[in-house]
């Protein structure tokens, strides 16, 4: 996953505002894959099942990235490493605050299926009117949708955000980022029993979603 920065001096100011890290130079654009990084990205090192993504710093600080979120700090390499706990978590709260730049209505959507068609329909209709900043492929993860947050700009007027989960507390901890005003939930069924293992649980982690809205609306396919 990468996406582009249009606006390289805000980005860095909403950086070190969360962070408390000065950006050595500028970030044109973030990315969680080593082989997508471009001059000047930020790169995020995720530790995963399988692949721990601090195995690719040196290839990273060759491709030219200005600096890596990182759990541990690699010693030999010369570029900027900003060490966390969690840098998913980081992005996440970076994403937070650059949403909350924008004073408009964020409409978050969930469900066990039709969510990318529903939001694909509401897209349609909005934009007659709206500028729309919606979600885009399957950025609808805790690593995508903080991605997709991040290219919110002065231009939008309504956000629509796709919101997956495959385990518990991920539609939680994607609320928390996005702060949805609006929620949608589709649908609930017998979906990714991997994960949750029961029908009570998937309710349970798709109404996450409403219980984050506060004094915001719901919306429900009954």
């Amino acid at each position: 996953m990468r996406i582009d920065i249009k606006h390289p001096e805000r980005f860095a100011t909403v950086f070190e505002a969360v962070t408390g890290k000065k950006l050595h130079r500028p970030i044109l654009g973030i990315t969680t894959d080593s082989r997508e990084i471009q001059e000047n990205d930020l790169y995020i090192a995720l530790k995963g099942e399988r692949v721990d993504g601090h195995s690719f710093l040196g290839s990273v600080e060759k491709s030219g990235a200005s600096v890596a979120l990182v759990s541990q700090i690699n010693e030999d390499l010369d570029f900027q490493q900003i060490e966390g706990d969690d840098p998913l978590s980081m992005i996440g709260n970076i994403a937070n605050a650059w949403r909350n730049q924008f004073d408009i209505h964020v409409i978050g959507i969930t469900g066990s299926n039709g969510k990318t068609s529903t939001k694909d329909l509401l897209v349609h209709v909005l934009q007659s009117s709206y500028k729309v900043h919606a979600t885009q492929g399957n950025f609808n993860t805790t690593i995508g949708l903080p991605l997709t947050l991040l290219q919110l700009d002065d231009e939008h007027s309504v956000s629509v955000l796709e919101m997956g989960a495959s385990v518990p507390g991920e539609i939680k901890a994607l609320s928390q980022i996005a702060e949805p005003t609006h929620g949608i939930i589709t649908n609930i069924a017998l979906t990714h029993l991997e994960g949750f293992g029961s029908i009570k649980t998937i309710t349970e982690e798709k109404s996450a979603l409403f219980r984050a809205l506060e004094n915001g609306i719901s919306f429900v396919n009954l």
